[in-house]
């Protein structure tokens, strides 16, 4: 983070500590809800569970259209 300016290295660090946090609240929830409220069988919620650990952003966004879709078409 060295090519921020100084001055204001400690705002810019709580905004990427913020947005750190709301993306892992978004993935723990979308977890929880994969682990609860879906009908996936295992194999189907261990690939998604993969996906949203590792793809960051994209995994949240992709997890809840796919969920969405599926709802509309079942």
């Amino acid at each position: 983070m060295e090519f921020l300016t100084p001055g204001n290295s400690s705002l810019v660090y709580s905004i990427v500590f913020t947005l750190l946090i709301i993306y892992y609240g978004g993935a723990f929830i979308s977890l929880i809800h994969l682990i609860f409220k879906t009908n996936y069988n295992l194999t189907e919620r261990l690939l998604w569970m993969l996906v949203l650990w590792v793809i960051p952003i994209v995994g949240l966004i992709a997890y809840w259209v796919f969920w969405q879709r599926r709802k509309r078409n079942l």
